[in-house]
This record gives structure tokens, C-alpha cells and sequence, in this order.
């Protein structure tokens, strides 16, 4: 019985690490303004049912740097 136990805690722990894992890369997606191509804003054209004027880009994610392991120094 206790080999069971055992193993749906292996797989709950492996799905913890399933999600952490997609966790970490998520995708943001912020609206930003249109542009064409001189790089002048892309107005609304307000016949039609979409709005040009914004446009989803895909959000830049920093990840976040590890911390350094510091060893002391002591004195001899």
C-alpha cells in the first residue's frame, strides 16, 4: 500500500515541476500603438469593425538573475 502512496506523491511532485516550468515562460502580450512604415501612427479607420490604430506585440519577460553564492572569509 505505502508504494501507492509513493507513487501518486512522485507524480504530484512531478506535476508541481510541469507547472513551475510553463510557469516561467509566459506569454505577455501588451497593445501597442500601429505604425506603418516611415514610422508615423496608423489611425482608425472607423467603417470597419477591427480596430488598426493598436496591434498585440509580444511583451519582452526579464528573467530575473540568480543570486551569488557568497562564501564567508574568516580569518586563520
Amino acid at each position: 500500500m505505502t508504494s501507492t502512496v509513493r507513487a501518486k506523491m512522485a507524480q504530484q511532485e512531478k506535476e508541481k515541476k510541469v507547472a513551475q516550468r510553463l510557469s516561467e515562460n509566459p506569454v505577455v502580450v501588451e497593445m501597442v500603438r500601429a505604425r506603418n512604415e516611415d514610422g508615423h501612427f496608423v489611425k482608425d479607420d472607423p467603417s470597419t469593425p477591427a480596430n488598426e490604430a493598436w496591434v498585440e506585440k509580444p511583451k519582452a519577460v526579464k528573467k530575473t538573475a540568480a543570486k551569488k553564492k557568497t562564501t564567508s572569509k574568516k580569518g586563520k
